[in-house]
């Protein structure tokens, strides 16, 4: 499938034979800042960060919370975990086929958790399952 992994935005995820696909300039000072805040305001570790971007997720309470509010920020999820399907198709950058990506999404929008980070989380890791494409920035 073609489609973005949404996560990627906020820590470039790289990984072996995936298609990338590249954030515009504005979209990539959005990810820096998001990425920032969120990294402060969930403590999430450099390694579990750079873990990561391999495709290693950790089960890491701080990292689940650096999730969410990435994505809370970035209007994806609301403060629950509740998937915004329209923004989230809407921020997916040029080249990334929509229709496929919310094919996606669709699979994964009702994944659940004991609270908003782990439903987040498993929204995430769903959808980084279900595609090959990554974002870079």
């Amino acid at each position: 499938m073609k489609s973005v992994v949404l996560i990627c935005l906020a820590f470039a995820i790289f990984n072996c034979g995936a298609d990338n696909v590249h954030l515009t300039e504005t979209q990539k000072e959005k990810a820096k800042q998001y990425t920032s805040e969120c990294v402060k305001e969930s403590g999430v570790s450099t390694e579990v960060i750079n873990a990561a971007k391999t495709g290693k997720f950790s089960e890491d309470k701080a990292f689940k919370n650096f999730v969410l509010c990435f994505f809370t920020k970035s209007a994806i999820l609301n403060s629950d975990g509740t998937l915004n399907m329209d923004v989230a198709l809407a921020k997916l950058p040029p080249g990334v086929n929509k229709s496929e990506a919310q094919s996606v999404l669709e699979q994964c929008k009702n994944k659940t958790g004991q609270g908003a980070a782990d439903k987040a989380f498993e929204i995430f890791q769903c959808y980084y399952k279900g595609t090959k494409s990554h974002i870079l920035f």
